[in-house]
């Protein structure tokens, strides 16, 4: 896997981790994963996010804050939950396998 698909598949899983805890505007979206990855600029985060829109991963719905403006929020459907769970178990088969090569090294 390259960096750029690694890359990806980390903003996938945190994307879908946030859209699972509760819906979610977009520029509240970007601003956590941001927060947390600094390096990363909004375009990509916003281009995985709609990705993951166009793929049934998430839904989206217009809603407005005590009389701002309109915002669209996402949230995770089924088929988002399923992929959340396999990035997820991905996620921690790979960390296990580094963990288990540094002790080794060590």
């Amino acid at each position: 896997m390259d960096k750029a698909q690694m890359k990806k598949g980390v903003l996938e899983l945190c994307i879908l981790h946030i859209c699972s805890e509760q819906d979610r505007y977009g520029y509240e979206i970007m601003k956590l994963v941001t927060e947390a990855f600094p390096e990363i600029n909004e375009s990509t985060i916003y281009a995985v996010l709609r990705r993951l829109h166009a793929d049934g991963c998430t839904e989206s719905y217009t809603g407005s804050v005590s009389g701002g403006p309109q915002r669209k929020y996402y949230r995770i459907t089924p088929a988002g939950r399923s992929l959340l769970q396999a990035n997820l178990a991905a996620w921690n088969k790979a960390r296990d396998l580094i963990e288990d090569l540094l002790k080794e090294e060590t």
